[in-house]
């Protein structure tokens, strides 16, 4: 029967201690490795090339990807398992198109971690993402997961969180100001609201956009993603 051979990257130590002391305890399971996020990750997976990497990632999506690049630059064949407590939709978008095997909620089962496991490593291309998540936020993916709203009033929502002026908006975006008023006037009748205020509020209650988004300006507007240069699309 072979091993997989896997490295745990988590900076909470307790977690991380809890963790590397269930897989150990599981026959096909040895964990060849752990650390903290970041440089010494990439070090020590460079270094011991595990089959699979689980690291946790609660940064913002443009230090996510460096740590991802990082990872995958130090063993380009290892697997990669993100575990995390965000749960927005748009953020699961983001990680998910950083090339990883498979995202995990913080509040997965351990049997749910094992199966993953299990199941990364079956599918030779590697082709397949496997997302686990509390079943309330699976049950939002569907053709209008911004509440019907287009991927342009989803933008304009976010810069006006991030208290932008309908002129700043249209600057960041290369519209009109006249243009960003009609997207604000949609975007008030379609989710049934009155104000800027209340738009924001509901797009954060309903998980139509997250709190990483208002606050980290390289999260570009256009594809969801941030740009590798930082710049918007």
């Amino acid at each position: 029967m072979s091993v997989m051979r896997v490295h745990l990257a988590d900076d909470h130590t307790m977690f991380r201690e809890g963790l590397e002391s269930i897989l150990s305890s599981r026959e096909g399971v040895e964990v060849v490795g752990t650390s903290s996020t970041g440089e010494e990750a990439a070090e020590l997976v460079r270094q011991a090339r595990p089959d699979v990497i689980i690291t946790q990632l609660e940064m913002q999506p443009k230090t996510a990807r460096e740590i991802i690049e990082g990872l995958r630059e130090a063993s380009p064949d290892s697997r990669i398992i993100v575990l995390t407590l965000w749960d927005n939709l748009r953020y699961v978008q983001a990680i998910s198109k950083m090339g990883i095997d498979a995202y995990l909620h913080k509040s997965s089962s351990t049997e749910e971690l094992v199966a993953t496991l299990g199941a990364i490593t079956r599918e030779p291309g590697g082709g397949n993402a496997v997302i686990s998540m509390p079943r309330a936020l699976l049950e939002r993916l569907g053709d209008d997961p911004a509440g019907g709203l287009s991927e342009r009033e989803t933008e304009v929502v976010v810069l006006a969180a991030r208290g932008l002026s309908n002129r700043q908006i249209g600057q960041e975006l290369f519209i009109s100001e006249g243009t960003v008023k009609r997207h604000l006037a949609n975007v008030y009748q379609r989710i049934g609201v009155r104000s800027r205020n209340e738009a924001v509020r509901k797009a954060l209650m309903e998980q139509w956009i997250g709190i990483y988004e208002i606050t980290d300006a390289e999260f570009a507007p256009g594809d969801g993603t941030p740009s590798p240069d930082g710049s918007h699309g």
